[in-house]
Order: structure tokens, then C-alpha cells, then sequence
């Protein structure tokens, strides 16, 4: 007996002529999408002021030979809101399209979920990455403050 031939399974496909919102629904999606526009462009403007602080502080350190983590700090800082800027303004285009086409609301609305899952997602991660860093930094000052490890000798 053969195994069953297991075929490929085809990217879903949201494109449908079976909903679309109402004029109410498209004037309060309008309202968000141009609201997450507007985040959309100051987080990219931010990002790039970090760009040129990072640029600026990294030519600084090396041309110093100094502590090479305000660069990063301000590296991370410039790839965190050009990224957060990017996934909005990607997800904000596709709620405006949302208002502007007919018969493939439920395709865009998917794709603006999309981006902002990857948004969330990495905000996530960042979050349990700051709480992991915070509860190390109470543990070393509690053992700093106490004294509590040995000191060499």
C-alpha cells in the first residue's frame, strides 16, 4: 500500500466578493489609517535622526577609541523605529485600501493584521528581553548592595 501523495498546500487567499464593510465601517478604518499613517512617518523620521546620531557616535567612538555602547544603543534605537515605522505604514496602506477598492476588504484586512502581528511580535520580545535584563540588573544591585558575594583576594 502508497502512501498518499501529500501536494503542496496553496497560500490562502483572502480575496472575496462575499463581504464588504459599509460606509461607516470604511469612514472609521479611514480615521485609523490615517491616524497609523502619521505614527507611520514619525517613526520613520525618528529613525532616521537615530541614523544620524549613530552615524555621528560611531565615528566619534572610533575615531576615540571609546566604549562602543552608545553606538549600539543608538544603532538599535535607529533599526527598532525604521522597522515599527515601515511594518505601520505597511499596515495603514492596506486599511486605507480597505476604503478605497470593492470586493477584496477581507484580502487587505489580513495583510494590515499581518504587519502589525510582526510589529507586536517583536515589541514582545523586546518587552520579555527588558524584563529579563531588569530582574538581573535588582539581582546585581541587591547583591552589590548587600555585599553578598565573596571578594577576591
Amino acid at each position: 500500500m502508497s502512501a498518499p501523495e501529500s501536494t503542496p498546500s496553496a497560500p490562502v487567499d483572502y480575496k472575496s466578493g462575499q463581504y464588504e464593510f459599509t460606509e461607516e465601517h470604511n469612514r472609521v478604518i479611514s480615521g485609523l489609517a490615517d491616524s497609523m499613517r502619521v505614527v507611520a512617518s514619525l517613526m520613520q523620521l525618528l529613525g532616521l535622526a537615530f541614523a544620524i546620531f549613530f552615524a555621528f557616535q560611531l565615528l566619534h567612538t572610533l575615531k576615540n577609541r571609546e566604549n562602543f555602547f552608545p553606538a549600539i544603543g543608538l544603532g538599535a534605537s535607529m533599526l527598532l523605529c525604521l522597522s515599527f515605522g515601515f511594518w505601520t505604514s505597511g499596515a495603514a496602506a492596506s486599511f486605507r485600501k480597505i476604503v478605497e477598492t470593492k470586493n477584496e476588504d477581507l484580502w487587505h484586512l489580513m495583510k494590515a493584521l499581518k504587519n502589525l502581528h510582526n510589529m507586536y511580535a517583536t515589541m514582545r520580545a523586546i518587552v520579555y528581553c527588558g524584563l529579563v535584563l531588569a530582574i538581573v540588573g535588582v539581582a546585581m544591585a541587591v547583591i552589590s548592595y548587600f555585599n553578598i558575594m565573596p571578594k577576591p583576594e
